[in-house]
């Protein structure tokens, strides 16, 4: 496929993969790296993020709730157990796509934190309502000290950037020697996705630009300097009202999911918080060389 490459091997062994929407989807024959074939600008990209992204009872405190009933803030405490296992139990921690600041506010207890988000709405309520100290921009626009961080996260981050090799660069450029790289993403080649295809949940563009395997996600941060320590499909919390509203908005005028979403929060159980895992997202614990 003429001037495309691969953003992680550099191979120009690049096949059609299948259309999602009216976007259309490439795969590379060498690495298998799944991607957009045309990836959206910094600013169109920027301007999908609106106030409604970070408002979906996950990413940020439910109405008439506080942040410690989010089952954001239940996954925070189990990843930053791990964290600790791992050696790592205080420092200077960046929270990359912090949006409204849940994971960094369970953190503040023990790391020195600083998020960084692309939205200002979501900044501003990390700043305003969290107390945190937030910034909006991009990890290529704010100033941040060579080998400053003892911690950086990114969950479910790097398949929204677009170009991931350069972006785990400059991660590595702020990330001191020895320290830990955490990040999350979706598995392309999950069971879920094989039997799901084009209706795989995590399957979204223009949100998603880029699908990884273990393997690809693996050799992209081996090619910057990380040692893979970890590499797990861990379970997450999440919300029945979560759940509904997703399977509404993906199968749009499904009468059935509908009315589904609709018992849900006429009998106030959006908010139950359930443990699942569907094994089709990795975490991946790396440590700068």
């Amino acid at each position: 496929m003429e001037n495309i490459k691969c953003n992680i091997c550099n191979s120009d062994r690049i096949k059609n993969f299948m259309m999602k929407d009216r976007w259309n989807i490439v795969r590379c024959d060498d690495c298998g790296l799944v991607f957009l074939k045309n990836i959206p600008s910094d600013e169109e990209l920027k301007n999908i993020y609106d106030d409604s992204f970070f408002k979906d009872g996950q990413k940020s405190p439910i109405e008439g709730s506080n942040y410690e009933e989010n089952p954001t803030f239940y996954n925070a405490q189990k990843r930053l157990e791990k964290i600790k296992k791992l050696g790592h139990e205080k420092g200077n921690l960046l929270d990359i796509g912090c949006a409204t600041g849940i994971f960094m506010k369970a953190a503040s207890s023990t790391y020195d934190c600083t998020g960084l988000d692309i939205s200002n709405a979501a900044t501003d309520f990390a700043i305003n309502e969290m107390g945190l100290n937030a910034k909006c921009g991009t990890i290529f626009n704010l100033d941040f000290e060579r080998q400053y961080f003892d911690v950086i996260t990114m969950w479910d981050v790097i398949e929204h950037v677009r170009d991931p090799s350069k972006y785990i660069e400059k991660v590595s450029q702020i990330l001191r020697p020895g320290g830990l790289l955490v990040l999350s993403t979706g598995n392309i080649e999950s069971l879920m996705f094989k039997i799901q295809r084009k209706n795989w949940h995590l399957l979204i563009p223009p949100f998603h630009l880029y699908y990884f395997n273990k393997t690809n996600i693996t050799k992209l941060l081996e090619n910057h300097g990380f040692e893979i320590k970890r590499l797990t499909h861990d379970s997450q919390y999440t919300n029945i009202g979560y759940i509904t509203n997703k399977l509404k908005r993906m199968h749009a005028g499904n009468k059935l999911l509908d009315l589904g979403d609709k018992i849900v929060r006429t009998f106030k159980i959006d908010r139950l918080n359930i443990n699942l895992n569907l094994f089709d997202v990795m975490t991946v614990y790396a440590v700068k060389k």
